[in-house]
C-alpha cells in the first residue's frame, strides 16, 4: 500500500505596524491558504476506494480468489463458504453424505482431508503468494502427489506427478502441461485441458 505524507508548516507573522507589513502578512495568508487547497487537493485525488484482492487459506484451498460462495467440480466435488471467506461445508466426489475430516496447520491452511471412501489426501502451499502448490495421497502402500506449477501471471500451466507403490517397490514421475480454456470475469479459471482431460467447474459468488 503506497502511503503519502504532507507536512505543511505555517509561519505566523506578528502584525506590523504599516501599511507594507499587513500587506505582506496577507499576501503570505493567501499563499499559506492556496498550499493548503492544492494538498488538499492532491489527497482527494490519490485517495481511491478499490476493494483489495481477497483471498483466505480456505479459498487458497479451492485455488480461488474473491468473495466466492460455493465452487463445485463436475466430478462431485464442492465446497460452500460463508463471507469471510471460511470453508464451511466440504465434500469430494467419494464422500457422499459422509463427513469429511479436515486438518489444519498452526496457520489455519488445510493441509489434510479423510473422506472414508477415498481415503486421505494432503495439501501444501506457497504461503508467500497464498497458492496452492501440491496435492497427494496415499493409503499405505499407495502413494501420488501432484505438484502444481504457476506462470508469472499466477496461472497453473503444469503438473507434475509423482507416483510410489511400496508393495511391488516401484515408482513413476511424468507431467502434463495445463491449457486453461476459460475464466469467469472475477479471474477464476472454470475450464482447464491438461492433453485429453477437461475439467470443469461452477463458481457463485456473493
Amino acid at each position: 500500500m503506497l502511503s503519502l505524507a504532507f507536512c505543511l508548516a505555517v509561519v505566523s507573522c506578528g502584525a506590523g505596524k504599516t501599511d507594507d507589513t499587513a500587506g505582506a502578512n496577507k499576501e503570505q495568508q493567501v499563499a499559506n491558504d492556496t498550499v493548503i487547497a492544492e494538498v488538499a487537493e492532491v489527497e482527494e485525488e490519490v485517495v481511491v476506494d478499490v476493494e483489495p484482492f481477497f483471498i483466505t487459506p480456505d479459498l487458497a484451498f479451492m485455488e480461488v480468489h474473491g468473495h466466492v460462495k460455493s465452487v463445485e467440480y463436475m466430478n462431485g466435488r464442492k465446497a460452500v463458504f460463508d463471507e469471510e471467506g471460511n470453508l464451511v461445508d466440504y465434500a469430494t466426489e467419494y464422500s457422499g453424505d459422509n463427513e469429511v475430516y479436515i486438518g489444519r496447520d498452526d496457520d489455519g491452511y488445510i493441509v489434510s482431508t479423510y473422506d472414508g471412501p477415498g481415503g486421505s489426501e494432503m495439501f501444501d502451499y506457497d504461503k508467500e503468494k497464498m497458492r496452492l502448490v501440491l496435492t497427494a495421497a496415499g493409503d499405505g502402500a499407495y502413494y501420488s502427489e501432484c505438484n502444481i506449477k504457476y506462470d508469472e501471471n499466477g496461472n497453473v500451466f503444469r503438473y507434475s506427478f509423482l507416483s510410489e507403490n511400496m508393495a511391488e517397490e516401484t515408482s513413476d514421475e511424468w507431467y502434463a502441461d495445463v491449457e486453461i480454456v476459460a475464466k469467469d470475469d472475477q479471474g477464476n479459471w472454470t475450464e482447464l485441458k491438461s492433453e485429453d482431460v477437461t475439467v470443469k467447474r461452477t463458481i457463485v459468488y456473493y
